[in-house]
């Protein structure tokens, strides 16, 4: 049994691994996490049992988190003053998108009130999904839901910006020579050192988060002078497609053709209020729209910035606005929701 385990968890990075590869022959931005997202996402709804253990998902989050923070330099602060204005619109889409997206799942597609509103919840995976479980809501469709949205994050922003790259990956940019191993090698130790303290003060997505804030603080006070390798980067990369991809797993066709159907008018409509409300924005600060659709794309904190980064874009910005997110959900879910009697 344990061996068999193995050869799916083994089959299931080679899924990954070739869905990125295939994705990067295309010239794909963001290849390694949208192809091994793809590739692991067909074999599980097919029925294969693609399969992740929890250590490995959380090695790869680290790594993310490190790399992701060790890019973030005192340059990364240069849109600082735009913030006050990008966060308001950050909390008009927000509320836009609670108050539209559950109507049309209601009006169109039928679902349940409580159910509906729980759809449209961005990002915060984990906490939306116990919630709907302690409410007595279904559960297995809100996971659903949320997964098809942040799948068709993944595939549909890097073809956005391919297009507007006329087809050319917009890759992060290498022009800092990077640390050296043994000092990367340092680093991860205390990135992987800080993760059990995070968990002790309830940091949110505390293998991701904390070596992210870590690593920044690290390269902002000058402490760490250069970023971590992009060696580092491509497999934890497709280890985190293929975690968003296994999501998938005991979904049968029938039952994602249905969640299919309810859910892609709502998540083609959440994605077309926050672009709405992102291009505004964007020309307001004058940052770069696809930077600031992202900070507010119904995604997650982890993913978000980490596709952020594939794209060559700021993903101090595009996390520190999905933080804020999230802290603005997890303080209004409470009043937004009643348990049941």
């Amino acid at each position: 049994m344990r061996g068999r385990r193995a050869a799916w968890i083994a089959a299931t990075l080679a899924l990954g691994g070739a869905g990125g590869f295939m994705f990067d022959l295309a010239g794909m931005p963001a290849a390694w996490l949208a192809g091994a997202m793809a590739a692991v996402a067909l074999a599980a709804v097919a029925g294969l049992p693609v399969d992740l253990p929890m250590p490995m998902r959380d090695v790869a989050f680290v790594v993310l988190g490190a790399v992701l923070g060790a890019t973030m330099d005192r340059s990364s602060l240069a849109s600082l003053p735009q913030w006050p204005a990008s966060i308001a619109g950050l909390l008009l889409g927000l509320a836009l998108l609670v108050t539209l997206v559950p109507r049309y799942l209601q009006r169109v597609h039928g679902i349940d009130g409580a159910t509906a509103r729980m759809c449209a919840i961005p990002g915060a995976l984990g906490y939306v999904v116990a919630l709907a479980v302690e409410f007595d809501v279904d559960a297995r469709r809100v996971a659903i839901l949320h997964t098809l949205r942040l799948a068709a994050l993944l595939t549909l922003i890097p073809a956005v910006v391919a297009l507007a790259y006329d087809g050319r990956a917009a890759l992060p940019g290498a022009a800092t020579a990077p640390v050296s191993w043994p000092l990367a090698a340092a680093l991860l130790a205390l990135a992987f050192a800080i993760v059990p303290l995070a968990r002790r003060l309830r940091f949110p997505a505390p293998t991701f988060l904390a070596p992210m804030v870590l690593m920044a603080a690290l390269r902002m006070s000058g402490a760490v002078e250069a970023p971590l390798p992009q060696a580092l980067l491509w497999p934890s990369l497709a280890v985190s497609g293929a975690v968003v991809g296994a999501r998938f797993a005991g979904t049968s066709p029938a039952y994602l053709f249905e969640s299919v159907k309810a859910g892609l008018g709502g998540i083609a409509l959440a994605i077309a209020l926050m672009g709405l409300v992102a291009w505004p924005v964007a020309a307001l600060t004058r940052l770069p729209f696809v930077q600031v659709w992202l900070a507010y794309a119904p995604g997650g904190f982890d993913a978000m910035p980490v596709l952020a980064f594939s794209l060559g874009l700021d993903p101090a910005f595009v996390a520190s606005h999905q933080l804020i997110r999230f802290m603005a959900i997890s303080a209004a879910l409470p009043f937004l929701f009643r348990p049941p009697p």
